[in-house]
């Protein structure tokens, strides 16, 4: 009895979690190598998720822009990870904020960059990102 009522708490976890969706939406971007081996990030950010989030942070990452299959599984080499605060701390429904992030990879030829959002509430907010 007591891995049915385990279970039954677990779904309506994840039904409510369900009710917490965050939107953003990216409006422009762009990401290139500077000075001294640099990669930066930047662009502006929209909030669409019908609520305020507070202290988003963009992620970057820079990686082989050619796919690997290793063992019948797509791969990337990632050359470089990093993370940075989006300008403004507190981000209210409809309203946007300039990013920027650099890292400082171990190739900078051949690659391409990929960036999301998280905060402390989720791990990773689902994000319309156009391409570069």
């Amino acid at each position: 009895m007591k891995p049915i009522l385990v279970c039954l708490v677990g779904l309506a976890g994840l039904a409510l979690a369900q009710d917490t969706i965050y939107k953003l939406r990216v409006s422009e971007w762009r990401c290139a190598p500077h000075a001294g081996g640099v990669v930066v990030a930047q662009g502006t950010v929209v909030n669409q998720s019908g609520r305020t989030l507070n202290n988003l942070r963009v992620n970057l990452r820079v990686v082989d822009s050619q796919v690997t299959v290793v063992n019948g599984v797509p791969n990337r080499k990632v050359y470089g990870t990093n993370s940075a605060p989006i300008a403004l701390r507190t981000l209210p429904n409809g309203a946007q904020s300039r990013f920027e992030v650099q890292v400082k990879p171990t190739r900078s030829q051949g690659v391409r960059c990929q960036i999301w959002f998280r905060s402390p509430d989720a791990l990773q907010i689902p994000t319309l990102v156009p391409g570069q």
